[in-house]
């Protein structure tokens, strides 16, 4: 074998350490608790470990940020992970993009085939005292190569739906196709999945979707958790992260939805022709929380 093959097969072995093949999305899990990286739903800041549920806080989309450094960013809003200073034990946080060195990492080989992830200021993401309980805040800390700083990453390319955006703009545009993300171009007309797209947008504080359809929020002005459907297609069961709808909101052609208290758009029904902030006071006539909905 000639030397420049030796050399290929030894840098592909070493990039693929840890699971980590390139740029894309993944799962980072602690072999040690058996938790994944969490940004929590309530505050979309803190970052604790909880047990794999493959929602789209818990992925993440890795892209380079050069110089042997990459960027890490949650699957729900776009929020780059980052340490908030120089001081051990201070907890991670999730922040709005903006290409700052403390959102910068660096992948380093532990002393198995698990990675340790180093922030540009030399700390390592860290599980406090090695705990393996759910919800616990995961720190920055000197890096030591112990157990609890060790991290695999799992493939995720088909988890999560959100997109994040900032001004109403895409995150990352480049020239180069291998290394887009899910931030960089809306959905193509006609190219959404079934349950539309969401993407949250900093700027007006609430979610949003691309294309003709409606988003429905767990609380009301538009405000909370969302999730959305498009023109023609709808949702045959609400199966949401919420339970009941505290307002809604429609999106390009979309003219009005049609909710009805049974599954497959069955039971009783009401119609929403416009924007409901107070869905409450819009849903009358349904004899239970909706159970699925039809845009039109």
């Amino acid at each position: 074998m000639t030397k420049l093959g030796l050399l290929l097969l030894v840098s592909l072995a070493a990039f693929a350490q840890g699971g980590f093949r390139g740029p894309g999305r993944y799962e980072i899990y602690s072999p040690l608790s058996r938790k994944v990286l969490d940004m929590d739903r309530n505050d979309r800041s803190t970052i604790i470990q909880f047990e794999s549920r493959r929602t789209d806080n818990q992925v993440w989309d890795i892209s380079d940020a050069g110089g042997g450094f990459y960027y890490i960013r949650n699957g729900m809003n776009g929020y780059a992970l980052a340490v908030r200073d120089n001081r051990n034990s201070t907890p991670l946080v999730a922040e709005p993009f903006n290409n700052a060195p403390n959102q910068q990492w660096r992948f380093e080989n532990g002393n198995d085939s698990s990675l340790i992830l180093v922030n540009r200021n030399g700390k390592a993401i860290d599980i406090p005292y090695g705990s393996t309980n759910d919800g616990v805040k995961v720190n920055s800390y000197n890096r030591n190569g112990e157990v609890n700083q060790r991290w695999m990453l799992q493939e995720a390319s088909n988890v999560g739906t959100s997109r994040s955006s900032s001004s109403g703009s895409r995150y990352d545009r480049t020239n180069s196709n291998s290394s887009r993300n899910r931030y960089d171009n809306p959905a193509a007309s006609g190219q959404q999945s079934t349950d539309g797209v969401a993407y949250y947008d900093d700027q007006a504080r609430m979610y949003k979707m691309d294309g003709d359809g409606a988003c429905f929020y767990r609380d009301r002005n538009f405000q909370g958790e969302a999730v959305c459907a498009t023109v023609r297609s709808g949702r045959r069961r609400w199966n949401a992260p919420f339970t009941e709808i505290g307002s809604v909101k429609l999106f390009g052609r979309a003219t009005g939805v049609q909710f009805f208290d049974k599954e497959e758009f069955r039971g009783n029904s009401v119609e929403v022709t416009g924007d409901a902030n107070n869905f409450n006071r819009a849903s009358k006539g349904l004899r239970n929380v909706p159970q699925s909905m039809r845009v039109y």
